[in-house]
This record gives structure tokens, C-alpha cells and sequence, in this order.
């Protein structure tokens, strides 16, 4: 996915990595990253402040106040319908979140 994903950025697009699989190794085209002008930011949230979070939470504000950003529908579950969850996720198809509710 990631070379998928370095390859579908417009060009000055950014990649934003907060996170990574078992596999922690990636590849991409390096000339293809430097003609489209694209940038590659890591993000170590384990490192925030809460100040930090609270700063960021209230930029992102403005954004879904000016409906520049969209949140995804979510859909929660008991924690007694966790096999239903899963089958959920795994058919895949749709943008919606799924949270487990103990």
C-alpha cells in the first residue's frame, strides 16, 4: 500500500505516516518522489504533549467547521457482537469505521 499510496499523491503531496504494519520496511520510486515534489512526513503521536493534542485538535476544527474535512461514518458495536464487527470490517466495500463498546 505504501508505494500504491506515494504514487496517487498530487503533485507537492504529502505522505503522512503515524503507523506501520508487521512489516516496517517500504519501498517507492525515488526519482518518481523527487519529480513530483512529494514529501514524506513521520509522525511519533507517542511523543504529543497534551497541550500538543489540544493544539492540533482545535486546527483540525477549523477544518471541519469550514467543510474542508469530513469525519467517517462510524458504527458501533457491543462488545457482545464482536464477531459481527469483524465480518463487517472484513467485507470490506464501504469508508466506515467500526467501534467495539465494552
Amino acid at each position: 500500500m505504501f508505494e500504491a499510496s506515494m504514487k496517487s499523491l498530487r503533485y507537492g503531496g504529502r505522505q503522512i505516516a503515524i503507523s506501520s504494519t508487521k512489516e516496517r520496511r517500504v519501498s517507492f520510486d525515488l526519482v518518481e518522489f523527487y519529480h513530483n515534489g512529494s514529501r514524506l512526513l513521520g509522525v511519533d503521536t507517542m511523543k504529543f504533549t497534551g497541550p500538543k493534542i489540544a493544539g492540533l485538535m482545535n486546527d483540525l476544527g477549523a477544518g471541519f467547521q469550514g467543510g474542508h474535512l469530513q469525519a467517517p461514518t462510524v458504527t458501533t458495536w457491543p462488545i457482545e457482537r464482536a464477531v459481527e464487527a469483524y465480518q463487517a470490517v472484513e467485507k470490506g466495500g464501504s469508508p466506515t469505521r467500526h467501534l467495539l463498546i465494552p
